[in-house]
């Protein structure tokens, strides 16, 4: 017999196991609990969020502030940037002049001179390259030769007897010069050749022969030259003028050399010169010193000192006429301005021979004296100097 089939009707009941349905009284607490919850969520939110919205909205800010200073703004940095790089492009293409942005160097203190190449000053590159090798010696002062024994001209000048000629052969003015090494953290000074100088004379005071024309210290096919008179008005104006010009554009220390009469043949003083007292001493020495005074009176308009540069063997000479220290016979005179004479260490005993030369040397008088070392000094000869008194230069 068949089992007998039964209609079994199943009730489905809107029950989940996961979520069991809450009495209202936990329904209640979880109201307040949520509620709670977004309140304290929205204090700290507020706290927590807005300074991580900030960073975000303010994001280049910051980490701009790493590189630069945290109070530049990143718009403010980005162009700062740019203005460094185009100054740096235009400080190096632009010509060098006494406005340069470049700060200068602690100026050294060491009173000593150290004198540079002859053609240092004819321009900036040559000038910016030997004032790096003086700075390594130590020395304080840098000297540039700015009219050398020709009569020619390292720097521009405004004199009106020099302006625009063809003997001036510099790209630097006497300012811009001064400005370089004054940047370089050195005293600048100034040398020039006084008398010996065959450029000028053609327009500015050189010996006239009495039947008329140039007088020339050689026959012309023997390379025959003119010189500056000191006899000659124009002439010390001349240097005097050159003198103030260098003091007033910066240099606080101007240096004369070769202030001397060429050589005289006897046909020179008896017939082609005889207009001119040659064969007195004294009238000799007189002339010379006018051209110094206008160059002392000149350097010290504007506060700079005046030096008077000699040949060491002329100078501690018992003769000194017709050599560039002759004016030395004035010893008032000679009292009054400071004086370098040129020094090449020589024989077995250099402590010695440095100490004989220092005390002759101080005999001859002057204000300041000073030794310019042609060579290198040994350790012993710059004691001998240092004991005597006598300061050491040097001639790179």
């Amino acid at each position: 017999m068949k089992p007998k089939k039964t209609n079994i009707k199943i009730k489905r009941r809107k029950y989940n196991l996961y979520n069991k349905k809450k009495s209202k009284s936990r329904q209640v607490l979880s109201i307040v609990i949520t509620i709670a919850a977004a309140c304290v969520l929205g204090v700290v939110g507020y706290g927590v969020g807005k300074p991580i919205m900030n960073y975000l909205q303010n994001r280049e800010q910051y980490v701009s502030g790493d590189s630069s200073s945290s109070s530049e703004q990143s718009s403010q940095g980005s162009q700062s940037s740019q203005n460094s790089a185009q100054e740096s492009v235009d400080s190096s293409t632009a010509e060098s002049s006494s406005s340069t942005s470049t700060s200068p160097e602690p100026v050294v203190t060491d009173g000593r001179m150290y004198v540079l190449p002859e053609d240092a000053a004819k321009s900036s590159a040559s000038l910016s390259g030997a004032l790096a090798a003086a700075k390594e010696s130590g020395f304080g002062v840098a000297v540039v030769t700015l009219k050398n024994d020709d009569g020619m001209l390292y720097y521009k000048s405004e004199i009106p007897t020099a302006k625009d000629n063809e003997f001036i052969d510099g790209a630097l003015t006497a300012e811009q010069i001064c400005d370089y090494i004054t940047k370089a953290g050195m005293i600048p000074a100034a040398r020039i050749s006084t008398l010996k100088d065959n450029k000028a004379p053609w327009i500015a005071g050189g010996y006239r022969i009495v039947s008329g024309g140039g007088w020339l210290d050689d026959y012309p096919d023997r390379g025959g030259k003119q010189w500056l008179s000191p006899f000659s008005a124009d002439a010390v104006s001349y240097i005097g003028g050159i003198c103030e010009e260098l003091s007033g554009a910066g240099f606080k220390h101007i240096i004369c050399k070769n202030t001397m009469y060429p050589v005289f043949h006897g046909v020179d003083i008896t017939n082609y010169l005889n207009n001119l007292p040659l064969s007195d001493k004294t009238k000799r020495v007189e002339a010379l010193w006018k051209a110094v005074d206008a160059a002392k009176a000149g350097a010290e308009k504007n506060g700079a000192q005046l030096w008077l540069e000699f040949d060491g063997k002329n100078v501690t000479a018992d003769e000194t006429s017709g050599t560039d220290a002759e004016l030395c016979a004035d010893k008032a005179k000679l009292a009054n301005v400071n004086v370098i004479a040129d020094y090449s260490a020589g024989g077995e005993n250099a402590y010695q021979a440095a100490l004989d030369f220092a005390n002759k040397l101080k005999q001859s008088g002057g204000k300041n004296i000073a030794v310019l070392a042609k060579s290198g000094l040994s350790a012993d000869a710059q004691k001998a100097f240092g004991e005597a008194g006598v300061e050491v230069f040097r001639e790179s």
